[in-house]
């Protein structure tokens, strides 16, 4: 079997990366596509935890984290930092049983936090939570992996295999089933794979294919100096903030409502990142944020159900699919979402014979 997989951002890299391992694969040809500095990798926090309020989504951070922290090599390869995290999700109702999840996968790294421990953790707007009732949950072993580093490590790996073509740079056009033609060159395989983020969309589109529920969607957090306290990795459905470490400062957004953005078209918010600076400081009192950081903004590619995964492209069959729809380079599940993609790909293979006469 030999896959085709265009797009070298993390998804892209780390799908490669698992194929060239799978001993039913032939042949792996990656080709990176020219805008690397600009897509969702260079630009994520790379916050990494096993809760998540959506089940299937939770059980690829799970699977994700566990496999990051049993292998030393992707340690290494992702400079992952244990800074611990807290979720405070927007409904309580399943929390128990979702950190139950987390908590079997991870014994030890697991507690529940009522609102009143919240408050002596420096939160503030909790004060009408007075009961002991759990509103949150705390990860220890949860923390930030450096996503760029990751991407450029899996890359290098591929480069030493004997099995994978890394392509040159160069716009990618005229994509159909098992082909497509890089800087004026065809290429074919058995199986092309869009792992091309922000800009799968457009490709689709301009190749007569449906894009089945992909569309574009602006991500952007401010870097703010911090002076002393910080609230460290965290997620706040209440208020929409989220927030890690950023070397001595610290990393605070808000999900925006910029969709449909055309793949080079993404501007700094600056009232969003205005409203992050007060925001921010009402939540966390003891935060003291220095103003006229100027936002960072990247685009990447949504899916209906906010996930990374392997899909196919109607009429192609199976020929052409698509790895993407996650949301800010998806860092916390691409690991198992890789793994699940790379064995269904090699699984339709054994059932289907793509490829053979």
């Amino acid at each position: 079997m030999q896959v085709s997989v265009i797009g070298g951002g993390l998804a892209g890299a780390l799908l490669a990366w698992r194929l060239a391992r799978q001993p039913d694969v032939d042949r792996v040809s990656l080709a990176p596509g020219a805008a690397r500095d600009r897509d969702a990798t260079a630009a994520s926090g790379g916050a990494v935890r096993g809760y998540e309020t959506e089940p299937a989504q939770r059980r690829l951070a799970i699977d994700s984290l566990t496999e990051l922290l049993s292998d030393d090599r992707l340690r290494d390869w992702a400079g992952y930092t244990e800074t611990g995290s807290l979720y405070r999700p927007l409904e309580t109702a399943q929390l128990e049983a979702g950190a139950a999840e987390v908590a079997d996968a991870l014994p030890g790294s697991v507690r529940l936090l009522t609102a009143g421990q919240l408050r002596e953790l420096g939160w503030a707007g909790t004060e009408d939570d007075a009961g002991e009732e759990p509103v949150a949950v705390a990860e220890r072993q949860a923390g930030y992996l450096d996503p760029e580093r990751l991407r450029s490590s899996a890359l290098a790996d591929l480069a030493g295999r004997g099995n994978v073509d890394l392509l040159p740079d160069g716009a990618v056009t005229e994509i159909g089933p098992g082909r497509f033609r890089l800087a004026g060159t065809e290429h074919g395989a058995d199986v092309v794979v869009l792992a091309t983020g922000a800009w799968t969309p457009a490709l689709l589109r301009d190749g007569g294919w449906d894009g089945a529920g992909l569309r574009t969607k602006a991500i952007q957090y401010t870097i703010f100096e911090v002076a002393d306290w910080r609230p460290g990795t965290f997620v706040d459905e209440v208020t929409g903030l989220y927030g890690k470490p950023a070397g001595a400062g610290q990393l605070i957004g808000l999900p925006t409502q910029a969709w449909d953005v055309p793949p080079d078209g993404p501007q700094p918010d600056q009232a969003l990142s205005d409203t992050v600076f007060s925001l921010a400081q009402q939540r966390f009192p003891r935060l003291r944020l220095a103003s006229g950081a100027r936002p960072v903004v990247a685009l990447d590619c949504y899916s209906e159900d906010f996930r990374l995964a392997l899909r196919p492209v109607a009429g192609t069959d199976g020929r052409l699919r698509t790895f993407t729809g996650g949301s800010g380079g998806a860092a916390k599940t691409v690991l198992a979402a890789s793994a699940q993609a790379a064995g269904r790909l090699v699984g339709a293979a054994d059932r289907t014979q793509v490829g053979s006469a």
